[in-house]
């Protein structure tokens, strides 16, 4: 731990004196150089980052090339208050001690996912690639009012590249290890003035870096295909649509559902019993052992990259989403809607002994259809009043299918334990916001309302496959369940103004995350069947600043987040005919609270000099949760009351320098270094050794170069060069913790042109 405390040290000394002497000596030009401007959505209407009173972190497509971020995985490494899990294709992100636990099929994400402003209700859809993406928005803390939606710890949102009048094209090509190989690209045609349409694709495949047995039972490959085709049609210039239409598929191996590998198990050494406060046992527990001591399970094999059952895993997952943006200019106001239409549809299985045993697979598979219409109206001036109002419909409807194998017979044999759930969600939400100028460009004040109404019902159902063990037929049985959940939930906001550059802003703001039903009560009915909703009550200081003529920029967010009726995941050991397994169950924890401190910082001290640096301080912890049923295998209840909230480290530091050498032919080459600290952090509730990630840092080296006419980049990367893995998924199963690691060292270069 010294020698990667002393890593981060030395990174960022390296990025104070780079900074500092400059800064001191040069005088600044701002005409040639200065930290870059990104306008955001994040108040529902187009605004310069620094003007948002809110802590929004917004990465650009640049940055996104410059960086390998392909998909929301890589987000962290350039974003304070924030960070990335993942479990088989369940994306697992965490923002200021709220992080996404439940993924069942009537649970919610905690963090809201919007492409193009339309809501995606699936923990898996967080997976999209991006491609042709113009901006990435992490808007940290709950957004209860403007978005409302599950954004109960706050949003990301994905802005793609519009249509415009200018053609416009470009591509690319990357190779790197494990055998990547990725092709994208997009063209811009402007049909004429009033008609353009703008299409792009990728297609994507690597070998799985976790190693199975053989070969053909590596984990985590990539085989991916995307496309995108967006229409803009503006006959007027009050009036414009933009209708999008996507299809992407997510094929190969997966990671399985909940980790690939067991980390061990907790024993009593001197009764020879599963005991949660016991020593930590580098062992697998095997179904045959029982009866016999548990310490003669079967050993772990040490390498966290290795998956050693003898099952093939399966992430066969297809999207087909439409959408359409269409505003009409009123001139005093402005009219929007935004209409979603989703088909969705996840296959995902796992091994669950982790060995080369017959037996013991699961699996699930969900398919969904869903709608969202979104209607607003906002003023549009400059006058000292801005104001939207708004309502947003919601309705999802699913079909979930959970399978396991039947021992005595051969894998993928019809017949074996089948049950289905049919879940159906609709919401219902008006909303309302006005900001007023108190004293005009100095003081503004904000407030707003949302009033939200969730209904869901679900129905149990039997299941029927064909061999491959893939749905085939899926009949309703008994009656439905009926709940319904409501909620107001507001913000307030202060904002005082000292110059053109520097803002200060003071929040208080609600969040709402409606209950549901746990989805193993579709197997069991002795589970517990459903969960209530949470809250959280937020606040926020902060501050926004542009130094030194625009190359030094330094914002900052102190704040408290009270959280009630947390909703957490359990898992609960259930014995059948053909075997033992788990379920996931989510519960309500009485109570909780995370604060903070986060500053984020950009410079440009000299011409060509870029500097980035950020900093979390943080604490996350459960005030009351007590009577915790014990993880699966273990008995008695628990106290967690004081223990840390998982994700959730106490320090995490970025840091990024890069330096444009200019040729004298005109091309530019950059080389560029970003750093990733986090102090240790646990992955479950319980809070034990065998889900503790110590502190780790990650170094990324990257060397650019690009031609005197800007059409062609070439660029050669290493993302995590110390091969530094580290754990991103843990939770208690039948044969001990399941885990789940993040990426090794991954290298590449890649090509670019622009046409």
């Amino acid at each position: 731990m010294a020698n990667k405390y002393g890593l981060v040290g030395v990174s960022v000394a390296v990025l104070t004196l780079a900074a500092l002497p400059a800064m001191a000596q040069t005088a600044p030009d701002p005409e040639t150089s200065s930290v870059e401007d990104i306008v955001v959505t994040a108040q529902r209407r187009a605004e310069n980052l620094q003007d948002v009173p809110l802590a929004v972190t917004a990465l650009s497509s640049e940055t996104l090339q410059k960086n390998d971020i392909r998909d929301l995985s890589r987000v962290e490494v350039l974003t304070p208050g924030f960070t990335f899990g993942r479990s088989g294709s369940d994306a697992r992100p965490a923002i200021r001690g709220v992080r996404t636990e439940n993924v069942g099929v009537s649970g919610d994400p905690s963090i809201g996912y919007f492409t193009d402003n339309v809501y995606r209700s699936r923990a898996s859809q967080a997976n999209e690639p991006f491609v042709d993406v113009a901006r990435v928005e992490v808007q940290r803390g709950p957004q209860g009012t403007l978005y409302g939606r599950n954004t109960f710890g706050g949003n990301i949102a994905i802005s793609t590249n519009d249509p415009t009048t200018e053609f416009d094209a470009g591509s690319s090509l990357t190779v790197g290890s494990f055998n990547r190989l990725a092709v994208d690209g997009f063209v811009n045609v402007p049909v004429n003035d009033m008609l353009q349409l703008r299409i792009a694709a990728l297609r994507e495949t690597m070998d799985g870096y976790v190693e199975g047995v053989t070969d053909d039972l590596d984990i985590f490959n990539r085989d991916t295909s995307y496309a995108r085709v967006g229409v803009r049609f503006a006959p007027t210039p009050q009036l414009e649509a933009i209708l999008r239409y996507s299809h992407w598929t997510e094929q190969g191996t997966g990671g399985a559902a909940f980790g690939y590998r067991v980390g061990g198990i907790f024993v009593n050494p001197t009764t020879g019993s599963f005991d949660i406060n016991g020593r930590p046992y580098l062992l697998r527990y095997d179904l045959p052992r029982t009866g016999r001591p548990l310490t003669e399970g079967i050993p772990i094999n040490p390498d966290p990259l290795f998956y050693g059952g003898d099952t093939k895993l399966v992430q066969d997952l297809t999207q087909d989403a439409w959408s359409a943006n269409v505003s009409y200019d009123f001139g005093p106001v402005m009219f929007r809607s935004i209409t979603g239409y989703t088909q969705y549809e996840v296959f995902r299985n796992a091994d669950n002994d982790f060995s080369q045993r017959l037996g013991s697979v699961d699996g699930q598979e969900d398919v969904l259809e869903s709608l969202s219409q979104e209607l607003q109206l906002a003023s549009n001036g400059d006058g000292p009043l801005d104001w939207i109002v708004g309502y947003f419909y919601f309705n999802e409807d699913v079909t979930a299918s959970f399978f396991s194998s039947c021992p005595t017979l051969a894998r993928d044999t019809p017949g074996c334990a089948f049950a289905a759930g049919l879940p159906e969600t609709t919401s219902n939400a008006v909303f309302g916001q006005a900001s007023y100028w108190l004293i005009p460009d100095r003081l503004r004040v904000t407030g707003g309302i949302r009033y939200t109404e969730d209904e869901k019902v679900i129905r149990r159902a039997n299941a029927t496959t064909n061999g491959s063990q893939r749905l085939t037929s899926v009949t309703p049985t008994g009656q439905a369940f009926d709940f319904t959940f409501s909620e107001t939930t507001w913000r307030t906001n202060a904002e005082y103004h000292l110059d053109n550059g520097n803002m200060l802003y003071a929040t208080i703001s609600t969040g709402f995350r409606s209950g549901g039903f746990n989805a193993g009560f579709f197997t069991n009915p002795a589970l517990p069947g459903a969960f209530g909703p949470e809250t959280v009550t937020a606040y926020e200081l902060g501050s926004k600043n542009r130094f030194w003529d625009d190359r030094l920029q330094i914002n900052l967010s102190a704040y408290r987040n009270e959280f009630e009726d947390l909703q957490v995941q359990n898992q609960f050991l259930i014995v059948t005919p053909t075997g033992t397994t788990t379920t996931s169950v989510i519960l309500n924890a009485a109570k909780a609270h995370s604060h903070g401190l986060e500053v984020e910082v950009q410079a440009v001290p000299i011409d060509n000099l870029n500097i980035a640096f950020s900093a979390t301080l943080m604490e996350a912890q459960y005030d009351d949760y007590r009577n915790v049923p014990a993880p699966a295998n273990y008995t008695g209840f628990l106290n967690y009351t004081g223990n840390d909230v998982p994700y959730s480290p106490s320090m995490k530091l970025t840091g990024q320098i890069g330096y444009d050498f200019v040729l004298s032919d005109g091309s530019v080459i950059t080389p560029q270094a970003t750093v990733l600290y986090s102090d240790d952090y646990y992955l479950t509730d319980t809070n034990t050794s065998l889900d503790l990630q110590e502190a780790f840092a990650k170094v990324d080296l990257r060397l650019s170069w690009v031609d005197a006419s800007e059409r062609y980049r070439f660029d050669v990367f290493a993302n995590n060069i110390g091969d530094e893995v580290t754990l991103n998924r843990a939770t208690f199963g039948s044969r001990g913790l399941n885990q789940s690691y993040d990426a090794p060292r991954m290298y590449g270069i890649r090509l670019s042109a622009a046409y």
